[in-house]
């Protein structure tokens, strides 16, 4: 079954086979220690998606929380501060019968200004009514612009948007970026 990225007017195919009242979700953490490579985090989503069923998720949610799991991977690959051969990023998941949390901590540079901006674009989310017009309209900024490298925000707006899920985050002690995503369990992903 072709689960396709959620849009506007796209409906995800219905997995029935759990009442999201009554269903049962297994209290399971999983942490692990990754190298920050592209085919590392690739290679982690199918193993997430598998882990996310296990613990009671829907198809749906599963493959929402893999998502999120790959973008916040992406995100920390492209944007940290990876200057030592034994730097890895981290990445936790936290499964309850009330959230599900994913955080991935990567090495961050020392530079107000850049943690001021993933703040600014964390508050800019959250001032719309709603993810969807918060993602529509960075898609809007996004291709108005001509191609560059940089930070589009897209893949946080399709997190909140897509797995319906609140980011945060925070700058450790020891100075690695902490970046969240937690879904409220009863959310409806369909």
């Amino acid at each position: 079954e072709m689960i396709q990225p959620a849009g506007a007017g796209v409906q995800w195919p219905q997995d029935r086979t759990k009442d999201p009242m009554t269903r049962r979700l297994l209290n399971k953490r999983l942490e692990k220690r990754l190298a920050p490579d592209w085919e590392t985090a690739k290679g982690e989503w199918a193993p997430l998606k598998a882990f996310f069923m296990e613990c009671g998720l829907d198809g749906n949610e599963a493959y929402a929380m893999a998502m999120t799991a790959s973008e916040l991977m992406e995100n920390a690959i492209k944007y940290g501060t990876w200057t030592r051969a034994d730097d890895v990023l981290t990445l936790t998941v936290e499964v309850s019968p009330r959230a599900v949390v994913v955080e991935v901590e990567n090495p961050a540079v020392d530079d107000p200004a850049s943690v001021r901006r993933l703040d600014d674009r964390i508050q800019w989310m959250r001032g719309f009514q709603s993810p969807f017009q918060a993602y529509v309209e960075r898609l809007k900024q996004v291709s108005s612009q001509s191609y560059q490298e940089g930070e589009s925000g897209l893949g946080l707006c399709r997190i909140a948007y897509e797995a319906r899920c609140l980011l945060d985050f925070y700058v450790t002690g020891t100075g690695r970026l902490a970046m969240s995503a937690v879904y409220q369990l009863g959310a409806s992903l369909s």
